[in-house]
């Protein structure tokens, strides 16, 4: 995290903690000001003042929420600091709503806001399209509502569960299967962090497995029926056969496979090698030449 996200947190970190009492008093007088139709200017300003006391000293809470979702961060290459606003008007909304009577404490209450508006957030920038949070909920309760049916169900019947047209449910479902998209430059959670997504797509320049040996199969045109025999019998399988076994498929003996073995690897590697190493074939042909005396 940069050291924007670092300043941010030394800043905040100033700020005084609230006690359980100021909490109460403050949560009053904004639930006060919120519920009173048409407030006096000095209330206003006493419910403002009390919220933007009681949304500072919690400004860290944000910060602990926003930390649980380092992995997606580092995921989408999200700025942390764009996810800490997104918590933080959860926050305000939070301090809003807040009714200090019910009994609990203001953290526990705004936890869920906070995480909400985190989500709401993280949902809609996640692609590279941005896509109507009523869209992707519309969308995920299909998916349920077809994941508990047994037999299935049909678009109209998931219409009138859900109380849609069947036109917008396949609106819902077709622009979330094609904003589902994955930046090349995402990193894999395998990796360092010097690994990328892009890493693993192949250009389709270079050769296939299958075309790997292919030139190699021909050059095995030099060999003699008994060594061609050898060579694919020892190693034409995954699992290489011993010359007993070879010697038994091809009636003859242990010592005749391995001589035939022995006389079919240097006539592969005489042809073969000058075609692997063409600058060593140069050099070889250069040393043999006759010099000019």
């Amino acid at each position: 995290m940069g050291d924007t996200f670092g300043d941010y947190l030394r800043t905040i970190g100033r700020v005084p903690l609230l006690t359980a009492q100021e909490e109460i008093h403050l949560g009053l007088i904004v639930k006060e000001w919120k519920e009173t139709d048409g407030p006096s200017r000095s209330l206003e300003k006493r419910g403002k003042r009390a919220m933007n006391r009681i949304v500072t000293a919690n400004l860290r809470l944000v910060v602990t929420v926003c930390l649980k979702y380092k992995r997606r961060l580092s995921q989408y290459g999200h700025d942390p600091m764009d996810l800490v606003q997104a918590g933080n008007l959860g926050l305000l909304r939070a301090s809003e709503k807040y009714d200090p009577s019910r009994g609990y404490k203001f953290s526990t209450y705004a936890y869920w806001w906070i995480r909400q508006s985190i989500n709401r957030h993280l949902q809609e920038h996640s692609g590279n399209m941005r896509i109507p949070p009523t869209l992707t909920n519309l969308a995920q309760k299909v998916h349920m509502a077809q994941s508990v049916s047994e037999d299935g169900t049909t678009l109209e019947e998931l219409a009138g569960a859900l109380g849609e047209s069947s036109k917008r449910i396949l609106h819902a479902l077709t622009v979330n299967y094609r904003g589902n998209t994955v930046s090349l430059d995402q990193q894999l959670s395998s990796s360092d962090g010097s690994m990328t997504l892009l890493d693993t797509v192949s250009d389709g320049i270079g050769p296939e497995i299958e075309e790997d040996y292919t030139w190699m199969h021909d050059q095995m045109e030099i060999l003699s029926a008994p060594e061609f025999d050898v060579i694919r019998l020892r190693y034409g399988e995954e699992k290489q056969r011993s010359y007993a076994d070879v010697a038994k498929l091809m009636g003859r003996s242990k010592d005749q496979v391995q001589r035939l073995e022995r006389y079919a690897l240097i006539k592969l590697r005489k042809k073969i090698m000058p075609m692997l190493n063409p600058e060593l074939t140069t050099w070889s042909e250069q040393a043999k030449a006759p010099k000019n005396v």
